[in-house]
């Protein structure tokens, strides 16, 4: 079944649509109803709108489906028109879907998905940084995402410091950058918060922000141990390609290998993001998932030792069939 994936082919991005649905379909046939998560208030204004909407929670899942086979998509598309795989491929969005298809609670539609959105973008624009004629023009629009998607879920403040040393690796240190990408930050915030003073609410605004940081702590991750074991295979899979990857990175351009260095940053504050979410980490994992596919893609673009990597893969495959049965 990978070597589908491995060509970039309509069957195989056809394929790819049909997969998200498959996966979840025990959602759409039960229906769970849950809470939706409303901490910010691009999130607030989302989810009042879609709460009162005939049959919500269906849109939320319809929404959510879409939401992340669009994501899985486009990074591809980051993946392919950057050239940071040695080959044109669907694997990683392929890896995408599957990671963010593993636990019932991934169905839902949540500020975290939507502003994973935002979190794509802003790694889009800086794989354009090092090459760029107006490098301060992109400096300013990834601030710009990481603002919105922070409107959306105040988690994303969390990435702040990984735009600043992203920013370092692509270009050099420049105070003026670094100026450039907080103002792009602070630019979303302040008209929001523009927009609710002309309205008179204000109140409501400063209400939101103080409800959202009342619990919000560092705290440990709780969780079931069958719930591990998905990561049983993903965590040796991912070292074993940092491995690789390492292995050739002086084989590739100087730009690819920034990028590279980027997705490993990203890496390490998607996984301290897990810590961070005051929910539940499920729910953290679509920010994790980004630079994981890619790099879990990387191992399994190869055809090498074909039936282990298919194993593995169907493995996964029945976990996350498993997860949402159960």
């Amino acid at each position: 079944m990978l070597n589908l994936f491995r060509q970039k082919t309509l069957l195989a991005g056809v394929m790819l649509f049909v997969l998200t649905v498959l996966l979840r379909v025990p959602a759409f046939t039960a229906m769970p109803k849950y809470d939706f998560i409303q901490n910010a208030p691009f999130a607030r204004l989302a989810f009042g709108f879609i709460s009162a909407l005939p049959n919500a929670y269906l849109w939320g899942f319809i929404i959510a489906t879409l939401l992340v086979f669009l994501q899985a998509i486009f990074i591809n598309y980051i993946v392919s028109s950057q050239s940071i795989l040695y080959k044109d491929t669907f694997m990683p969005g392929l890896f995408y879907i599957l990671l963010n298809s593993l636990f019932i609670q991934q169905t839902e539609l949540t500020p975290q998905l939507i502003s994973n959105t935002f979190v794509l973008l802003l790694l889009q624009r800086l794989c354009y940084l090092y090459e760029s004629k107006n490098p301060l023009l992109v400096v300013l629009d990834t601030g710009l995402y990481l603002g919105v998607g922070i409107l959306f879920n105040y988690d994303l403040l969390l990435f702040l410091p990984f735009i600043l040393i992203s920013v370092i690796i692509f270009t050099s240190f420049n105070l003026r950058y670094l100026v450039i990408s907080i103002l792009g930050i602070c630019m979303p915030l302040y008209f929001t918060g523009i927009y609710f003073y002309v309205t008179n609410r204000y109140d409501e605004l400063l209400l939101y922000i103080v409800q959202s940081f009342e619990h919000k702590l560092l705290k440990t991750i709780e969780t079931n141990w069958v719930r591990l074991l998905p990561w049983v295979i993903v965590l040796p899979v991912i070292t074993i390609s940092v491995f690789n990857l390492q292995q050739n990175f002086f084989r590739n351009k100087v730009k690819t290998r920034r990028i590279i260095q980027s997705i490993y940053l990203m890496l390490f504050f998607g996984i301290a993001g897990l810590f961070f979410e005051n929910v539940n980490y499920i729910y953290a994992l679509v920010y994790l998932s980004v630079p994981a596919s890619i790099i879990v893609a990387y191992y399994f673009i190869s055809d090498k030792r074909f039936l282990l990597k298919e194993f593995l893969f169907f493995t996964l495959l029945g976990l996350a069939v498993y997860y949402q049965l159960s």
